[in-house]
């Protein structure tokens, strides 16, 4: 999930903000008001709207991979106002792109230093602390990004925070956050999934089952993880039908998956048994 939530903003973005781009440009640029000495000045809320639409033309062609016109939205956005965490977050969004990820990093401690409230921001600083195989850094930015409780999707930044916990050896942590998030949004089945790992390790495997039921029924079609940890809660409490029964879903389905990989080779292992 964490490698899907890390394209998303490029994609959402890019499908919905050319609808709404020219009215926002025409509401943008119709009103202003005068100084004491005459000169015209744009009042904040139309300078508020002229940066977010720049922001969100910059996003639409990072979307589509044409980053010299995002360029040139975002240094028009820079005009507007150079010290927006929003408008650092997307350049850092860029140069990640680009490769250039001492940069896309600077990019994003300057956004943070301008808003430490700005949760997005920290959401895709730890998206890409984690992608650099950062874990601990991650984790710390998921953590403080979740106590926003504001924040619109407070439950993939826990699910965040319980991935990362779990590959820092902190299972306990993880199970917390997990049942949090699954509280917050009922339909995240990669946090059931989770859950059911969690508790297929601690051995209980009734409860194992009952959390996998709820990641098959929330996600409404199998994966070869689901079916590879059904494989082994059904193997550890002696069903060999229902056992069988995943095992030949998981071969026929996801031949080429590393699950099946694995459960080949652990049913050679069991066949050399005695």
């Amino acid at each position: 999930m964490i490698e899907n939530v890390v394209k998303s903003r490029n994609n959402q973005r890019s499908f919905w903000i050319f609808g709404g781009i020219l009215s926002l440009l025409l509401v943008a640029g119709c009103v202003t008001t005068t100084t004491i000495d005459g000169s015209a000045q744009q009042p904040k809320v139309d300078q508020e709207k002229a940066l977010d639409t720049r922001l969100q033309l910059a996003i639409g062609y990072l979307g589509k991979g044409d980053h010299e016109r995002a360029r040139e939205h975002l240094y028009k956005a820079m005009k507007i106002n150079s010290r927006s965490a929003e408008l650092q977050d997307v350049w850092a969004l860029l140069y990640q792109q680009e490769m250039e990820l001492e940069t896309a990093e600077s990019y994003y401690k300057k956004a943070l230093s301008y808003d430490p409230e700005f949760t997005r921001g920290r959401n895709n600083y730890g998206l890409f602390l984690f992608r650099s195989g950062r874990v601990e850094e991650a984790h710390h930015q998921f953590v403080k990004g979740a106590e926003d409780l504001d924040y619109p999707k407070r439950a993939e930044l826990l699910y965040k925070v319980g991935v990362t916990a779990l590959k820092l050896g902190h299972p306990k942590e993880a199970e917390k956050v997990f049942i949090k998030a699954a509280i917050l949004r009922p339909s995240m089945s990669e946090a059931y999934l989770e859950l059911a790992e969690i508790f297929y390790n601690r051995t209980d495997y009734p409860r194992s089952r009952q959390l996998l039921d709820r990641y098959n029924e929330t996600k409404q079609k199998v994966s070869p993880r689901g079916l590879w940890l059904g494989i082994r809660i059904e193997n550890s409490v002696g069903n060999q039908n229902a056992e069988a029964s995943q095992g030949m879903a998981l071969k026929n389905l996801f031949p080429d998956s590393q699950e099946n990989q694995e459960y080949q080779s652990w049913l050679k292992n069991e066949r050399k048994k005695p």
